[in-house]
């Protein structure tokens, strides 16, 4: 609340914006309005705030990837559009926690086919083995020249590995070492396509190891 003197406005009674002006002793006040917020959200809100927090989070985790996988979704970001995709991947249970389903998790989508990918993993050695199965070419969905990634990700801590593997037009197999401090039993893969020049991607598929 402020006192003012305006030989101009005379006695003034009147609102302007947040701010209301009277005249009471004499006097011209000017008086803030004061807005209360009423934050009374519901269940279904809750939930929403919980499932978007943990998708933030664990996007930032593996940025790389998003960055990779979401390139030309939408008008947004990738990484919007990867928090949009994967709202109804996060489950909301007890403790009002929010867990992830790895198993339906996207870490890419687009229009391109995608890619034919197993994975194995040989204990003995900590290795991991890519077998890529050779596509024949698509107008405009699939091209000889595709680039085919495949994708570790260590829950836990989630962190992840970029595996480049050979284009879509050629088959063969790659091998990728356990990371350190990584453990096999909390490791998911999954596999994904871009074209050459990395704007159309695929769906990426999730591997059983």
């Amino acid at each position: 609340m402020a006192e003012f003197n305006s030989y101009l406005l005379g006695k003034v009674t009147k609102s302007v914006g947040n701010i209301t002006l009277v005249y009471t002793k004499r006097k011209n006040i000017a008086k803030a309005k004061v807005f209360k917020r009423k934050d009374n959200p519901t269940p279904e809100i809750l939930e929403q705030r919980a499932k978007m927090k943990t998708l933030v989070q664990f996007g930032r985790r593996i940025l790389p990837v998003v960055r990779k996988g979401f390139a030309g979704v939408g008008r947004g970001t990738a990484f919007n559009a990867f928090v949009a995709l994967n709202m109804d991947k996060v489950s909301f249970g007890a403790g009002s926690v929010a867990t992830i389903d790895y198993g339906r998790l996207l870490l890419a989508s687009g229009l391109l086919v995608t890619p034919r990918v197993t994975v194995g993993y040989d204990e003995e050695s900590g290795t991991y083995t890519f077998s890529q199965t050779a596509q024949e070419p698509e107008e405009g969905f699939a091209s000889l020249a595709d680039k085919v990634y495949g994708v570790l990700l260590e829950t836990a801590l989630q962190r992840v590995r970029i595996v480049a593997l050979n284009n879509r037009g050629v088959a063969g197999e790659t091998e990728y070492a356990l990371p350190e401090e990584w453990e096999a039993s909390k490791v998911e893969a999954y596999c994904f396509a871009t074209s050459l020049n990395g704007r159309m991607v695929s769906d990426s598929m999730h591997l059983t190891v």
